[in-house]
């Protein structure tokens, strides 16, 4: 037997292949028919070559859920036919990182970062091991589940930000998946973020999206104006989705503001450092899941707290790849990565091993 999976060569360079079919060969494994797939910034930069981080001959995809097909002989924790999410980043446990809890930069993560350096999920099966897989309720979607890496790399975020007070003006800077996922956990936190996005077609999916009372806005200028009512509203806490705003940002932030960059475009910023201790300002940055924050993170899905379904603005069948990723401005067959004007957010890949409609 032989299952799909799509494989990463070279910048632009991506085959949909048949390979060998995955099993259960040790105790503690775990193999997942993968019905759902995000496409995240991650890929984006790796198929552009922005981001030249995977191993080339690697299956790309790590935002997965599915249902299992296959356990080891010791494992108890989930049985073939229960629908799951995957956490698609082991760490070892034992290196320094891990033992002063900084496993997203574990420093054994080599060869076992699915999508990067381990074979990932856009892909027919996906193997893991049962410590890196969680059962579903019922009343949760695969397509909503499927969300759940991107809002543990989110909470990894949020744990860091130290807002000066909960009447702190803060701004989220992208109304891409981070971004909304951002609004919504600074939200849940007692913060009222406002969300500025200069892309028309980003403002208009995201404004069924937010969480009540919650806007987006053109401009810096407009998002002051609108929704605090004052032009000169001061920057206490701002999440840069885009990562390329520092610059432009950091003169501008409160005294006793915080400045999160999360975004992964190459950039070389120049910051005045007396400004950094005189005004008492933090500026940093977060990627990856922490201790915790998965498992944080379906709870807030599975709670319905954050209803990350309705990020969700395409589902695109695995075999017509491209097309997804075309709706984030990425065009494989153009080799050309630039803003696009459809409306869009979270892009599924789907294997077929479900019963869900897709949306296009």
């Amino acid at each position: 037997m032989t299952v799909r999976a799509l494989k990463y060569r070279s910048p632009w360079n991506l085959d949909l292949e048949e390979v060998p079919d995955l099993t259960a060969e040790g105790p503690d494994d775990v193999v997942v028919d993968i019905a759902f797939c995000g496409i995240c910034g991650t890929d984006l930069g790796i198929v552009s070559g922005s981001y030249p981080v995977a191993v080339s001959g690697v299956t790309l995809g790590h935002e997965a859920s599915g249902i299992v097909a296959e356990v080891g002989s010791e494992v108890t924790t989930v049985r073939p036919g229960d629908r799951v999410v995957i956490n698609p980043t082991p760490y070892c446990g034992t290196c320094r990182m891990c033992l002063t809890g900084r496993i997203n930069h574990c420093v054994n993560k080599h060869g076992t970062e699915a999508g990067v350096s381990y074979d990932g999920a856009y892909a027919d099966r996906y193997r893991t091991t049962s410590g890196f897989i969680h059962k579903l309720p019922d009343h949760v979607s695969l397509e909503a589940a499927a969300l759940t890496e991107p809002l543990s790399c989110v909470l990894s975020g949020v744990r860091k930000i130290v807002p000066p007070s909960m009447a702190a003006t803060t701004y989220v800077f992208g109304a891409g998946p981070l971004g909304l996922l951002y609004t919504w956990a600074l939200w849940l936190k007692g913060l009222a973020p406002v969300v500025v996005e200069t892309s028309d077609a980003r403002r208009s999916f995201a404004k069924n999206c937010l969480p009540e009372g919650v806007e987006s806005y053109a401009s810096l200028d407009d998002a002051r104006q609108g929704f605090f009512g004052d032009a000169k509203a001061p920057l206490d806490v701002v999440v840069d989705t885009t990562s390329v705003l520092l610059a432009d940002l950091y003169p501008r932030m409160a005294p006793g503001g915080t400045l999160m960059s999360i975004g992964l475009k190459q950039k070389d910023f120049t910051i005045d450092g007396m400004q950094l201790a005189d005004r008492s300002l933090t500026v940093m940055g977060s990627i990856d899941s922490l201790h915790g924050s998965f498992v944080e993170a379906l709870h807030l899905i599975v709670s319905g707290r954050i209803p990350t379904e309705r990020l969700v603005s395409h589902v695109v069948p695995l075999a017509d790849f491209p097309r997804g990723f075309a709706a984030l401005g990425c065009d494989i067959a153009s080799e050309s990565y630039a803003p696009t004007s459809t409306p869009s957010c979270k892009v599924l890949i789907s294997t077929g091993a479900s019963t869900g409609e897709g949306r296009e």
